[in-house]
């Protein structure tokens, strides 16, 4: 039942329950191992640069700001209440993920996977409700916690040139709750029987990030970010841009994809000290990690640096990067 090589291959029925049929006409589910590039781990590891990700991200993660810009100072100045927003930024989110998830299918073909000598684990028959629940209920509390937390209808859209700043700063808060719920998920038996259901996947690829116990999905998705808010506060704008950004290092950070991809978030100020995430370091997390692991962080190496968890990389290290391609 659990995730590995070749599980999904369900998808080749033709009389597939509706979840599985949803998934299979979406065009969802991960590409096998020898339908993308075959690497070498010596192989250089292509650079996805903050530039790369900004192209691609930065017009969906503002669009809604700019809706709602346009709403208010065209339409009307009493902006939709707070339910018909979560049911708006639910179905944005949903189908931003749809869009990002196609693009990493191409990127996977393109450039291939980490560790590419071992198959890719994906989704068995049995457990793609799970995974379709998992999602669901993510996206609608995540959805629900930005806008039941910062959104008020009567106040105009805004950003600043600090927004980038806020950003950063929120994103290292949520990252440090992060950071110590997931190590302590690993190194005490209580906690470990929430988290260790995420682990039987040692080759994650895409949908798998949603293959965890629901009280996990609870702190991760919900409890954490809320906590980061109430400890920093950012507006509702701001807010937005975070979640859909972070949402896409979770989803890319299980892809498993051969690409040397960190954040926009804080990749572009913590590069220079070496604290920067990539793809490599969540996926040698899940290979290398059971109960003791490394490389805890989701959104940066800066607190597994300062608290000894950081691992070195493997095909990503310093010397066997390559920048001088721009990805697409």
């Amino acid at each position: 039942m659990y995730p590995r090589p070749h599980a999904d291959d369900w998808v080749r029925d033709k009389n597939l329950p509706i979840v599985h049929k949803v998934i299979k006409v979406l065009n969802l589910l991960p590409l096998a191992s020898e339908d993308v590039r075959r690497t070498e781990l010596t192989d250089p590891v292509p650079w996805f640069s903050e530039l790369n990700q900004a192209l691609f991200l930065l017009p969906f993660a503002m669009l809604p700001y700019a809706i709602r810009t346009l709403y208010y100072n065209y339409v009307s100045h009493e902006l939709p209440g707070p339910c018909a927003m979560w049911g708006c930024l639910f179905a944005y989110t949903m189908a931003f993920g749809v869009c990002w998830i196609h693009f990493l299918r191409h990127l996977s073909k393109k450039y291939g996977y980490f560790h590419g000598a071992r198959g890719r684990d994906t989704i068995p028959f049995s457990e793609v409700n799970k995974i379709a629940k998992e999602i669901l209920g993510a996206i609608l509390l995540r959805s629900a916690m930005v806008v039941y937390s910062s959104y008020d209808p009567h106040t105009a859209p805004s950003l600043s040139i600090w927004t980038p700043l806020q950003l950063f700063f929120f994103t290292l808060v949520d990252d440090f709750y992060y950071y110590w719920l997931h190590r302590v998920c690993h190194e005490t038996e209580s906690a470990w029987k929430l988290h260790r259901l995420h682990h039987t996947t040692k080759a994650p690829t895409l949908l798998l990030l949603g293959y965890a116990d629901d009280i996990q999905e609870c702190f991760d998705l919900f409890l954490v970010p809320l906590a980061t808010w109430l400890t920093f506060p950012i507006p509702f704008d701001a807010f937005v841009i975070w979640m859909l950004i972070h949402v896409s290092i979770q989803v890319v950070g299980h892809s498993g994809i051969r690409l040397h991809h960190g954040t926009l978030l804080t990749g572009p100020y913590l590069t220079p000290f070496g604290a920067e995430i990539v793809t490599e370091d969540h996926d040698l997390h899940h290979r290398h990690g059971w109960r003791e692991s490394y490389n805890y962080g989701k959104q940066s190496r800066l607190w597994d640096g300062l608290f000894g968890t950081k691992g070195e990389r493997i095909e990503g290290h310093s010397g066997n990067i390559d920048r001088t391609r721009f990805i697409y």
